[in-house]
């Protein structure tokens, strides 16, 4: 049996951090709570897709305020110009974003799996169709629900759980 109280406690905190706008450390805390999963599973996977899914969504946001800030200094010289970059640079943010919500689900699939909150799941799909709807509104609104449904997964996490060991050695009789 392994501890998960501090993940359940770091993932929920974390995460209403994040849904009451202090992001940033509700992520870090979000991303200590997935490494202790993982560690206490034993699917060291479980991280590795979430730190995926956190690079990616960092640098969909670099891109993102770099293209508002291009833009706005282009449309200085062209209107034109300005718009173009707002569409290129939203599209490959948008990608980006899209591409990071993907390792985000499969992480949370696996956490489903682990521990049995099958919260994550619903989670992980809410958050990549949020993602991929997320040109119109109702994406955006798909991103609130999940978060808030994040909170309540974190803390449904149970207190331990049991890692699978490999086969029992039976230890040989010396005759």
């Amino acid at each position: 049996m392994t501890d998960l109280k501090n993940a359940k406690l770091l993932g929920g905190i974390g995460a209403i951090l994040t849904v009451v706008g202090i992001g940033f450390i509700g992520f870090i805390l979000k991303l200590l709570a997935v490494k202790n999963i993982a560690e206490a599973t034993g699917r060291e996977e479980i991280f590795s897709k979430y730190l995926w899914a956190a690079i990616l969504a960092i640098i969909a946001s670099l891109v993102w305020f770099g293209t508002i800030f291009g833009s706005i200094m282009g449309m200085n010289s062209s209107p034109e110009m300005g718009l173009g970059m707002m569409g290129i640079g939203g599209l490959v943010a948008a990608l980006l974003m899209i591409a990071g919500m993907w390792f985000l689900k499969q992480s949370y699939d696996m956490i489903s799996e682990e521990t049995g909150v099958k919260t994550f799941h619903t989670v992980g799909l809410l958050y990549i169709v949020g993602a991929v709807l997320s040109i119109i509104v109702i994406g955006l609104l798909l991103i609130v629900v999940a978060a808030i449904l994040e909170i309540i997964a974190f803390f449904s996490l149970p207190d331990s759980v049991e890692q699978e060991s490999g086969p029992l050695e039976v230890p040989e009789e010396v005759y």
